[in-house]
């Protein structure tokens, strides 16, 4: 069983690749559970279970903690192999870490960590990279990934990380001051090419956006930071920070 939360395709993908070639494993979105509020899970009979996660600064991305953290895993095998597996753009951050914290706490134990290095989307900030470079993440990306199946095929107890674990101060801040501001919504815009097609309030996966005279409205500061509505407007109206001149990406491998 593989569990994946997913905004612009990225971790779709690795979910579909891994999932693809091990022949065995069924693919649930974390996106769709969020959405529909399922919080309890049958694990009865799963040999492996992997939870598949983008890294948001430096951490576990917070929608899936506190989704995880409400999820209810029923019938988990003793001898189960849990496993983490990461998308960042660089760095792996303490999202391993935070994986094993939450599961711990339901009495569950991380058995490996994996991370896969792919295209950075994190538009706020940074202008996205260019095609070719694009194409050549997506290649490594994929030589990675043949060597995660390896290990997981054999349940090997491997914890990978890119980049150097964050220290607990640093990460105190981030939680106390960055993340609270990053999840209110106010800083979003639609611009006059909105068509009015409702796909963001589809993708939300925190349900927080609404179509109001054919125009969507953020209603909550909950905001998973996902950026999916952004990444997937089909008119590129959606906005926030300095998206309108970063560019907008989907992994043109997987079908959203």
């Amino acid at each position: 069983m593989i569990m994946y939360f997913s905004a612009t395709g990225n971790t779709k993908y690795c979910a579909e690749f891994i999932a693809g070639r091990l022949n065995d494993e069924s693919i649930i979105s974390l996106n769709d559970m969020m959405k529909k509020n399922i919080t309890e899970i049958n694990c009865e009979g799963q040999k492996r279970i992997g939870i598949f996660s983008p890294v948001y600064d430096g951490d576990l991305a917070y929608a899936v903690s506190e989704f995880i953290e409400r999820l209810e895993f029923r019938n988990v095998p003793e001898d189960c192999y849990i496993y983490g597996l990461f998308t960042c753009g660089s760095m792996s951050g303490n999202a391993s870490e935070r994986l094993g914290t939450v599961l711990s706490a339901k009495g569950l134990k991380l058995s490996a960590a994996f991370v896969v290095v792919m295209p950075d989307n994190y538009v706020l900030m940074f202008p996205q990279k260019s095609n070719e470079k694009i194409q050549s993440s997506l290649k490594n990306a994929d030589v990675t990934l043949q060597t995660v199946i390896k290990d997981i095929e054999d349940c090997k107890k491997v914890f990978m990380r890119r980049g150097m674990k964050i220290p607990s101060f640093v990460m105190y801040l981030i939680h106390k001051f960055f993340i609270p501001s990053q999840r209110k919504v106010k800083g979003f815009t639609v611009n006059n090419d909105c068509i009015g097609c409702g796909l963001c309030a589809e993708v939300c996966p925190m349900n927080i956006i609404e179509l109001r005279d054919n125009r969507p409205v953020w209603t909550e500061d909950k905001c998973a930071c996902c950026l999916s509505c952004l990444h997937r407007c089909p008119k590129r109206a959606v906005n926030r920070q300095k998206s309108a001149k970063n560019g907008r990406y989907i992994n043109p491998n997987v079908k959203l």
